[in-house]
């Protein structure tokens, strides 16, 4: 916290002059074994998000994906509830708990081998209360389908299919 204190006022003040709205994914950005325990984003959990939006004035929103507070065991409602009103860009993208790769690794491998990422509908976001609560805080904005699915790589034909599914799961709630 002490670094972004020192690196981001600046930057925010350039953006606010600018006209320019910044926003942090709520991702601790953890992706490889070298990262533990901190991963390289600092704006993942309520309680940093409280300072960050206390202390830079609400001058930073947050980018929400409903993914990382899957693997992180953060609810998710409550989170909308708490936050929603920062939020300025949403991702579509679900996640699964592996839990034989849990188990294997225990949670304090930070995902590494049990977080999956999915395609809306194949993971564990429950979408109509995604829905129902991002429209209860107010929330209109984008919703951006974020591809992470492995199982839709590889060729253009799969990387169609997992759009095309996801665009089928969130179709009922989006108009």
């Amino acid at each position: 916290w002490e670094a972004a204190q020192t690196i981001w006022p600046d930057i925010i003040a350039h953006a606010r002059d600018e006209g320019v709205q910044l926003c942090f994914e709520n991702c601790p950005m953890i992706f490889s074994h070298d990262e533990w325990p901190g991963g390289h984003n600092i704006a993942y959990s309520p309680r940093i998000w409280r300072r960050i939006l206390d202390d830079w004035d609400g001058a930073v929103g947050i980018n929400f994906d409903p993914s990382h507070l899957i693997y992180q065991m953060i609810d998710q409602r409550q989170f909308i509830q708490e936050f929603g009103a920062h939020f300025h860009h949403v991702h579509a993208k679900d996640l699964m708990i592996d839990h034989e790769g849990l188990y294997e690794r225990g949670i304090l491998s930070a995902g590494m081998g049990w977080q999956v990422p999915r395609m809306p509908g194949l993971g564990d976001v429950d979408w109509a209360e995604f829905f129902s609560d991002l429209y209860r805080v107010g929330y209109d904005g984008p919703v951006i389908i974020e591809h992470e699915d492995r199982v839709f790589e590889g060729t253009d034909e799969l990387v169609k299919r997992g759009f095309r599914l996801a665009r089928d799961i969130l179709r009922p709630y989006i108009v």
